[in-house]
């Protein structure tokens, strides 16, 4: 499951990239604003607000900013799990550049209108 912010428009373009490139029909989704995403941070203890950052939840395990970034890479298979070369770089300055990137998301790329609705044949992949 990744649990991503539905109200920043870098966030749902991350969302509409894995859904376009996720031939596998591997990844669910649920924005942390949507009750099942609610429901996700208060079992896991995490701030109502979000915590900045895109989190994946895989067999009982979390991971959260560079770690869950490079993570959907490889679930993306090849060539995208090539990215796994970056985990040769600490997590601390991996998820330093990550977050500069959450920090400037919403002055960079705006916040949504509107909560995104999935297209029909996406449905299945929304919490």
């Amino acid at each position: 499951m990744v649990v991503f912010d539905g109200e920043c428009a870098f966030c749902n373009r991350w969302v509409d990239f894995l859904l376009h490139f996720d031939r596998r029909d591997v990844f669910r989704f649920t924005a942390r604003q949507s009750e099942s995403g609610a429901a996700f941070s208060r079992q896991a203890g995490l701030p109502e607000g979000g915590i900045g950052s895109i989190i994946v939840v895989e067999a009982g395990r979390v991971l959260m900013r560079s770690s869950a970034v490079l993570r959907m890479f490889s679930l993306l298979g090849f060539p995208f799990s090539l990215t796994a070369v970056f985990r040769l770089i600490p997590a601390g300055l991996r998820d330093t550049v990550y977050d500069f990137i959450a920090r400037n998301r919403i002055r960079w790329f705006g916040r949504m209108q509107a909560c995104r609705l999935p297209a029909p044949t996406e449905r299945h992949r929304f919490l």
